[in-house]
């Protein structure tokens, strides 16, 4: 399984060399082992929200709320994995 964290997202997402060196690797995989975790999104959504308060603008604020609308998307065509007790490692705490 790719279990994509936050800067693997940031990475995609702003493209480049480094972004296309590791789409041609998950493009190798099949889409049912490729996720993110839920607190990836938070991590992502928090910042993208305050993009948005920062836009000064309305084209800002359009090109804003088009990235938002992206993240979700792309949110929206993969698995997340929820975050739970037993951590990455899958030992439970006490």
């Amino acid at each position: 399984m790719y279990l994509l964290d936050t800067d693997h997202l940031s990475t995609l997402q702003r493209g480049g060399e480094v972004a296309q060196r590791l789409s041609t690797r998950l493009a190798n995989a099949r889409k049912s082992e490729i996720a993110a975790t839920i607190v990836s999104y938070e991590e992502q959504t928090r910042g993208w929200l305050s993009y948005i308060a920062k836009a000064r603008s309305i084209d800002a604020q359009v090109a804003a709320y088009s990235q938002l609308r992206k993240h979700l998307e792309n949110y929206c065509a993969i698995p997340v994995i929820d975050f739970d007790v037993k951590g990455s490692c899958g030992v439970s705490t006490p």
